[in-house]
């Protein structure tokens, strides 16, 4: 039986020199995409999806527990604030929306004001590709932290 003090834990200067030498990092990153998929998907209920960019409250909450999961997978607390204040800005003003509209990307918001034969799959299709615009700004933003 191991005690609490011989459990195995990461420190910051871990992640560091984790994330240099290949089997580590690509751990460390799977275990930040886990964070990330359990914060962002399986504890942020329908409620919070829909309200986190009309109240900050709400978006404050869902960050705290998106940045808790995500320092509860890859073991590491020092990283929180880092983690919280990378996702309440793409979260709260719709970063990933926002990013489409610039590029002149997919619009799901614009697809279900058209009436045609093809409105069900343009919506579901933009809404696909938001939720990748949305994972790829946290994930890019959560490697460049890890790196350091």
């Amino acid at each position: 039986h191991r005690d609490l003090h011989s459990f195995p834990t990461r420190r910051s200067s871990d992640l560091r020199t984790g994330r240099r030498s290949g089997r580590n990092g690509r751990r460390i990153m799977m275990e930040m995409l886990m964070g990330h998929l359990w914060g962002d998907y399986l504890l942020q209920n329908n409620w919070m999806a829909l309200n986190k960019t009309k109240s900050w409250a709400i978006c404050l909450l869902h960050c705290l527990i998106y940045s808790t999961s995500v320092c509860l997978w890859i073991q590491d607390f020092s990283i929180f604030h880092l983690i919280f204040l990378s996702h309440f800005p793409i979260d709260y003003w719709g970063l990933g929306q926002k990013w489409l509209d610039l590029i002149r990307g997919r619009n799901f918001l614009k697809e279900n004001q058209i009436e045609n034969e093809y409105k069900t799959i343009m919506v579901s299709f933009s809404t696909l590709v938001y939720a990748v615009v949305d994972n790829t700004l946290h994930i890019t933003l959560m490697y460049f932290i890890l790196k350091g």
